[in-house]
């Protein structure tokens, strides 16, 4: 086919394509993606193939494809290597409203981007996820054990990433995204997952979805192993706030009952070192939950979250107090063993009191602020 030359008006979305070592299937992608778009009306786009410096010469094919076509180019990137960063540079560099990011390795059906871009544009949607489990979507020639990682990580992200409950596959490496939702500085990919970053930390307000058969390999070797199941781990709790809730809780009880053991030692009654133990370990843990676990940075008044966080603490406190006096009046462990007791059973309802009435409201009051100046751009 001859490839048509562009115009240069700003592009209506950019095709993200990150690879390494994909000479074979960029080959064959590029003129399949291009034919598919412009069969279904779409003519102002542009292709961004990010490469990290691939041997077999995969970015110097798409050069030759850029001289025919100067909706086509090529980032090579030579340091600062890996999926997720190749993707978050792209979205970067991309010059359309809205992103779709793809791989190159043709598991992902070029056939469904004109579908993903129609659905942002009908629908609004800020996220378009190519989902593999909604009703009309499957997986191709997989074995029973990678079925099973595949959704056992879903179930992972969804326990341990809450922005991902808005979709059935956040582990999808296919998906659009509305580029001025996306603050390059608050995302720190790891790994190939960057969907469930993406959805945990930027501002969308509508997820919709597009069912699609994730296809096998054509060309060339997955890069799927056992470091990319240990980076998804790692990266699903770098951005989960249970488990940074639970982190600092464990501090935090650490220092309670070191308190109350330091004061029961200078021969304070069990009462008062167990309430100042409480209250020192809410003022620390407030602080920690602040700066570290919901990370907010937010302009609010941060004395009314102190007050609230005090007033949502009360179930835990309340729970705490009462264990460590019952276990202790009736002889079944003594004063800090209580303590510790009680700690343990008011933390879920800490947390989950926690997040939906301190912080919740105040983040998003700033996510609004940041779609306001999104929009605006």
């Amino acid at each position: 086919m001859t490839l048509a030359k562009s115009t240069n008006t700003q592009p209506l979305f950019t095709v993200v394509i990150p690879t390494y070592n994909e000479a074979d299937n960029i080959r064959i992608l590029i003129p399949k993606l291009i034919n598919i778009l412009e069969l279904n009306g779409f003519s102002n786009f542009e292709i961004l193939v990010v490469d990290d410096d691939s041997p077999d010469g995969t970015c110097l094919i798409v050069r030759e494809f850029a001289n025919s076509d100067n909706r086509i180019r090529c980032l090579l990137r030579r340091r600062n290597k890996g999926l997720a960063t190749a993707i978050l540079r792209g979205i970067a560099w991309a010059r359309g409203k809205y992103v779709v990011v793809m791989d190159a390795d043709l598991q992902h059906p070029p056939e469904l981007v004109p579908k993903l871009v129609s659905k942002a544009v009908s629908t609004g949607a800020d996220v378009v996820v190519a989902t593999r489990y909604a009703p009309g979507g499957g997986v191709e020639g997989w074995s029973r054990f990678r079925l099973l990682m595949s959704k056992t990580a879903i179930l992972v992200s969804k326990i341990l990433v809450p922005g991902t409950k808005s979709t059935s596959d956040p582990m999808s490496g296919f998906f659009l995204v509305k580029k001025s939702i996306i603050d390059p500085s608050l995302l720190r990919p790891r790994g190939y997952k960057i969907l469930m970053e993406i959805l945990e930390k930027s501002p969308y307000q509508k997820v919709e979805e597009v069912p699609y058969t994730f296809r096998n390999r054509a060309y060339g070797k997955s890069k799927l192993g056992a470091k990319t199941i240990i980076d998804f781990l790692i990266h699903a709790m770098t951005l989960s706030p249970l488990v940074r809730f639970a982190s600092v809780g464990a501090l935090g009880a650490v220092l309670n009952l070191t308190i109350m053991a330091l004061l029961l030692l200078l021969g304070a009654p069990i009462d008062l070192a167990s309430i100042a133990g409480i209250e020192i370990s809410i003022l620390f843990n407030f602080i920690f939950h602040e700066y570290w676990t919901f990370k907010t940075n937010l302009e609010e008044n941060w004395l009314r979250r102190l007050w609230t966080y005090h007033l949502s603490s009360l179930g835990g406190i309340i729970t705490t107090f009462t264990v460590m006096k019952a276990t202790t009046m009736l002889g079944l462990l003594g004063p800090l063993a209580g303590q510790a007791l009680g700690i343990v059973t008011g933390f879920a309802a800490n947390y989950i009191v926690s997040l939906d009435k301190v912080w919740r409201r105040s983040i998003l009051n700033e996510i609004k602020k940041r779609r306001i100046s999104a929009s605006s751009e």
